[in-house]
């Protein structure tokens, strides 16, 4: 005979199981492997170069660059641009908390590996 608590695990696990697919639909913003359709963090010190928002809200960014970004305020943050190419990135989805990046787009150039 099963325990009450056993049964309710066993009802929790398959819950969970059930879910997971909805979450990465949920998402939207990720690939099914959880890589950002963006590309991914980098450190600021691999940085091809770096592109103060104040003064270029909206970069032109080579597929696979690697870019920092400074803010108003001096902070920085690096990305490498090697997700989705030929789009639009909001910077706002990819900084940090609390960067404020709010109006800023990257828009980032073609995979020179894709043959369209």
């Amino acid at each position: 005979m099963q325990s009450p608590s056993s049964s309710l695990l066993r009802l929790s696990a398959a819950l969970v199981v059930a879910a997971a697919p909805a979450v990465g639909f949920a998402a939207g913003e990720t690939f099914m492997n959880g890589q950002s359709i963006y590309g991914q963090p980098a450190a600021v010190s691999s940085a091809a170069r770096v592109v103060n928002l104040a003064q270029a809200p909206r970069p032109n960014i080579a597929y696979g660059e690697t870019v920092a970004f400074r803010g108003d305020a001096g902070q920085q943050f690096a990305w490498t641009f090697n997700g989705l190419d030929q789009r639009g990135v909001d910077l706002a989805k990819i900084a940090p908390p609390g960067f404020g990046a709010k109006s800023a787009v990257a828009y980032v150039g073609r995979d020179p590996s894709n043959r369209r």
